[in-house]
């Protein structure tokens, strides 16, 4: 799965705010343990819709942590 991390939950909500605006599938979910041990929300998008979800990040000049693929026990940033 992709995922889209953030340091904060509140930048979190406004990426999430601003992919709604944009009609992007996403999904909030738990940050993954494989990403972060502390609590937060990120976004699970589609593996497809990597280069989507960077140009919406740097158009709208949203703050993320990064984005990984994340499987069972690792993540590796992409982005």
């Amino acid at each position: 799965m992709t995922v889209i991390s953030f340091d904060t939950t509140n930048f979190a909500m406004m990426a999430e705010k601003c992919f709604s605006e944009e009609h992007f599938e996403k999904m909030v979910i738990p940050t993954p343990r494989a990403i972060s041990n502390s609590c937060g929300i990120s976004l699970m998008i589609g593996d497809d819709d990597v280069e989507k979800a960077k140009k919406l990040i740097i158009d709208k000049e949203l703050k993320i942590k990064g984005i990984f693929i994340v499987s069972e026990n690792s993540a590796t940033k992409i982005y």
